[in-house]
């Protein structure tokens, strides 16, 4: 691997093929069209009082380019940066997918969705299709997961050995977009011939594993207003595919599962499912929704899943007072250690709650309210509540609003209230863990569009404390926009001035911005963004005094 000054990424991933009309009237289309953007950017960074983690300057260069070919659609990237990064391969993505009608197909580097639990969005290098001819729904894929990889020789532990990662997935369904039925199979193993074995065993090497699932996916409108959604897989993955003892699964369908991949002590199984039942009607709505994935859930056409987990919710909304009043909210219960063989098991509790009312005129108010709590409960062991966890968060937020409309002037008062709080309710370390937030700000806004500028005043107080920081911070803000030339340029100016306790220790954060844009003409528009921060405790032997400045230059045009 080498190191250059400087980083070159031209990342060529989405190239799609959209045949937008029958292939008889290509003569009709335009011949060649570009559109897109060409954009350049110059970063300039000072910070005095502390160590800097930034370069004082740094530029970047970067396109968007679509290009049209008789109604053929290319659309291209790519990005150089100033940035001190190495690279070893700097054209390593380019894929398309073209489409007609009901036939679209992929070619390269893709990715392709399937259900939660099979094929999710991982992305591959190789082909695909999706078919749609009438009620069938047809879909295939096949090609490489994962590339191997082999250790770094400047730091061995950065990198493991790793193999090729390769194998396809299968979907047949039919219906339509309300009602469909659809059934997955998928098989995504290790090319073991891609890696040197001989370092099987050693920590740097990973060993080759196989991934089969058979998973569902469906929709049925059981009625006007009723849906039910369901999608599930069973997973068998065998974490060793070179393991020569005998596997101890006995379940028919999983030995059929396999095809030519022989079972083997390291093999193991897990399923995942969800489902839910949504009732909706004009004024309110009711929906109930089951989730449960087994602990050590993998699909090899995923990323990552969240396991060891199983929840029920209940959601619904409603609106009244010819929908001035809008309410919605949901409560959950969500449980892990499935199994039972983990030493302790946690208990969630969600709830959630948001309210608007809206008169339509001057007055409108929002609010909302979350709590979420997870307790620790006895599992195979006994708990000590020495240790026991058992904490709930709660937030509550309220949001009063006036508003004044005249023909050219929009006036508004907002009071904005954020209350959170931690609570541990474990009295040997509540102590040292709840912490709690208070944050009121009240801000009076105007726009006056015939002058063009708009105007904003406002004081805000906030305060957090815990066991080991403590911090309020109260003071003024105050931001002036204006634009000029018939609106080619658009100024605005900002300032905020809060007087600061920290620890004790009394300061100053203040910041001051101010961000141009400039648009002659259509094809170029130009900005310039700069912000000055300040903080400021004079005496203070804890509480860091600097000054930052940032500056950004940037210069688009338009294809």
């Amino acid at each position: 691997m080498k190191h250059f000054p400087f980083f070159f990424l031209l990342v060529v991933c989405n190239a799609h093929f959209v045949f937008a009309q029958d292939v008889s009237q290509i003569k009709n289309q335009q011949a060649v069209s570009v559109r897109g953007a060409l954009s350049s950017s110059a970063n300039f960074y000072n910070i005095s009082g502390k160590a800097s983690t930034r370069d004082p300057f740094n530029y970047l260069l970067s396109g968007n380019v679509d290009l049209t070919v008789y109604g053929v659609n290319l659309p291209f990237s790519f990005m150089y940066s100033g940035q001190n990064i190495a690279y070893t391969q700097p054209f390593n993505r380019f894929g398309i997918s073209p489409h007609y009608k009901w036939i679209k197909t992929h070619f390269g580097y893709r990715s392709m969705n399937f259900s939660s639990y099979t094929l999710a969005g991982h992305s591959f290098l190789g082909a695909g299709a999706e078919l749609t001819p009438g009620k069938f729904r047809l879909a295939g894929v096949y090609g490489r997961f994962k590339q191997k990889t082999i250790p770094n020789t400047a730091n061995p532990l950065d990198t493991l050995y790793a193999p090729t990662r390769k194998g396809y997935s299968i979907k047949v369904g039919f219906g339509s977009n309300e009602n469909f039925f659809d059934l997955i199979f998928q098989q995504i193993s290790d090319d073991s011939l891609s890696v040197d074995l001989s370092q099987a065993g050693t920590a740097s090497m990973k060993l080759p594993q196989a991934n089969t699932v058979l998973g569902t996916k469906f929709r049925f409108k059981l009625a006007k207003s009723l849906v039910w959604e369901t999608e599930g897989a069973l997973s068998l993955l065998t974490k060793n595919m070179s393991d020569q003892l005998l596997s101890d699964i006995d379940v028919p369908i999983i030995q059929q599962l396999t095809g030519p991949l022989k079972l083997n002590a390291s093999s193991e199984y897990a399923t995942a499912w969800n489902s839910s039942l949504m009732y909706s009607a004009r004024l309110y709505s009711l929906g109930l929704q089951y989730r449960r994935v087994s602990p050590n859930y993998q699909s090899f056409g995923a990323y990552y899943f969240n396991t060891d987990i199983e929840n029920l919710t209940v959601n619904g909304k409603f609106s009244a007072f010819q929908r001035k009043l809008s309410v919605n909210g949901n409560v959950g219960l969500q449980r892990d250690n499935l199994r039972g063989n983990k030493a302790a098991q946690s208990v969630r509790i969600i709830s959630m709650a948001n309210a608007s009312y809206n008169t339509g005129k001057v007055f409108s108010i929002n609010g909302s309210f979350s709590n979420y709590s997870i307790e620790q409960q006895a599992g195979r062991l006994p708990l000590n509540d020495t240790i026991r966890l058992y904490q709930t968060n709660r937030s509550i937020n309220l949001t009063p609003m006036l508003t004044f409309s005249q023909s050219k002037m929009q006036q508004i008062i907002q009071l904005n209230a954020l209350i959170t709080n931690m609570i541990d309710h474990n009295q040997l370390s509540a102590v040292n863990s709840n912490v709690s937030t208070q944050t009121f700000m009240l801000n009076y806004l105007a726009n006056h569009t015939a002058l063009e500028i708009n105007f904003m005043a406002g004081i805000n107080y906030t305060a957090m404390v815990s066991a080991i920081y403590n911090q309020t911070l109260y003071g003024l803000t105050a931001d002036v926009g204006k634009a000029f030339l018939k609106s080619k340029l658009n100024s605005n100016l900002s300032l905020s001035v809060n007087r600061s306790e920290l620890g004790g220790e009394p300061g100053w954060v203040n910041t001051l911005a101010l961000q141009i844009n400039y648009r002659p003409h259509k094809k170029h528009s130009f900005k310039l963004n700069i912000t000055h921060n300040m903080n400021n405790y004079p005496g203070s032997s804890t509480a860091v005094s600097f000054r930052e400045t940032k500056s950004l230059f940037s210069y688009v045009y338009r294809l």
